[in-house]
């Protein structure tokens, strides 16, 4: 598998599932076109950002994690990859998660309120916030059902880039392969996703 197809399904996996469309089809009761938009935007983004990693990524961009073949059984070899992929992911996801819970406390309520009125800014308010929160995919569009000062197309931004772009992601990834990658692919993946959701939202919502 290229590497930029394994990219296209780490932005896929967390918001293309069963779980997460039906989590959003609850969430918005009476609006299934919802769900529909979310899946739509949330696999383009991801087969786009797969086609540009594609055409103009660069191999020593990407750090590619490797570990040494274990000669034991397959269990041990299982267990040892385990431990390994555990311990690694585990510190990064720890520190985004601080970094997301004290922005989740230090951002204010009314600063929201404020940029909601605003069609193109409250898309990208809430696409931020999305980053900072960072909230899980099965939990998001309750929160997002919740902010009804917002539009539809501003709350579907919401959805779509929070799967994708947030800050346990954010240092998970440069972790795993490297600040060159993250410094690249973060950006790309954000701004890909709002514009991808306003198109979506006009047309849908």
């Amino acid at each position: 598998m290229t590497p930029a197809a394994a990219l296209a399904f780490l932005l896929a996996s967390p918001a293309i599932n069963p779980v997460v469309v039906v989590a959003t089809v609850v969430a918005f009761p009476g609006q299934p076109m919802m769900a529909v938009a979310r899946f739509g935007a949330s696999l383009v983004v991801a087969v786009l950002a797969g086609w540009v990693w594609l055409r103009f990524g660069r191999a020593e961009w990407l750090r590619i994690p490797s570990r040494a073949a274990g000669g034991g059984s397959k269990w041990a070899s299982f267990y040892t990859a385990m431990r390994h992929d555990f311990l690694h992911a585990g510190g990064f996801l720890v520190v985004g998660g601080a970094a997301a819970a004290t922005m989740n406390v230090v951002v204010p309520r009314s600063w929201l309120e404020s940029v909601a009125a605003v069609p193109v800014l409250s898309v990208l308010a809430l696409a931020l916030l999305a980053v900072i929160l960072s909230i899980c995919s099965e939990a998001d569009a309750f929160v997002a059902a919740s902010l009804t000062a917002f539009s539809p197309t501003a709350k579907l931004a919401f959805l779509v880039v929070g799967p994708m772009v947030d800050l346990k992601l954010i240092a998970l990834q440069a972790g795993t392969f490297g600040r060159r990658f993250a410094a690249r692919f973060i950006p790309l993946t954000f701004v890909l996703a709002v514009i991808v959701s306003l198109a979506v939202g006009e047309v849908l919502l």
